[in-house]
């Protein structure tokens, strides 16, 4: 009975509607808080979106917030689901994101105790450090922004596209190229919080553990959602920047 329940709920909490709605705070905290804190510093990945389409004359501070929206009603058009939601379990998935997010926390502390670097370089927490109170709260805004648009580029595009390459173009079962894709994919990720401005000095330690960040966070989007994925990202950033000051 409670595995039928549980089977159910994981069901329900596929359709679009619900990542879309899980993470709108995350989006409004990031968006807001860039525009009313007048940061100078935008998430990697952000940039990274915007560069990109601006090599198709696409030059907007909300490109990568019109390609969110934009795949967000492509997705739910294409899965032919309800726009409905019920307040109480979109409730319970911010609780379940809130356990993924400890989850991940303690699992790369307890890491730390094998490699160099702690936890806080692990999933996209690091960066520049602001000071004062109007730091604090743009880099809880930047955290924000790190669970969206990280988990936008890595699962949603890339990690989605490894899949159906190597299931459709290699011919791999849907498994072996969710597992393939993952670890390519998690590679990525890894590198990615060493290259540009503000990125961090490479070391063995953190690369490892982002590795094992993206391993886990894919796991999040293949098995559960997009938007569990990316707010499990925003408040395990969320917390580890409260927690390693």
């Amino acid at each position: 009975m409670a595995f039928s329940k549980l089977r159910a709920y994981r069901k329900e909490t596929k359709r679009p509607i619900y990542s879309a709605a899980l993470i709108l705070p995350f989006f409004l905290i990031y968006h807001g808080g860039i525009l009313l804190l007048r940061a100078t510093y935008i998430n990697g990945a952000d940039a990274l979106i915007m560069r990109i389409l601006g090599l198709f004359s696409v030059h907007t501070i909300f490109a990568s917030a019109l390609v969110l929206l934009v795949s967000f009603v492509f997705w739910q058009i294409r899965s032919k689901s309800s726009w409905k939601l019920q307040t109480s379990t979109l409730l319970l998935m911010y609780f379940e994101s809130c356990f993924f997010a400890i989850l991940l926390f303690l699992l790369l502390g307890w890491s730390s105790n094998y490699l160099a670097s702690g936890a806080q370089a692990a999933g996209g927490g690091s960066g520049p450090r602001f000071r004062g109170m109007r730091g604090r709260l743009v880099e809880t805004a930047l955290y924000c922004g790190a669970g969206i648009y990280e988990e936008l580029l890595f699962r949603g595009i890339l990690l989605g596209s490894l899949i159906l390459f190597f299931s459709k173009v290699l011919s791999l079962k849907k498994p072996a190229a969710a597992i393939w894709g993952t670890l390519v994919a998690s590679l990525l990720f890894s590198l990615f919080h060493y290259i540009g401005p503000g990125s961090d000095s490479f070391a063995i330690g953190s690369f490892v553990q982002r590795f094992l960040a993206g391993i886990y966070f894919s796991g999040l989007f293949v098995w559960r959602s997009f938007g569990v994925a990316a707010a499990a990202h925003s408040l395990y950033d969320i917390l580890v920047g409260l927690l390693h000051r």
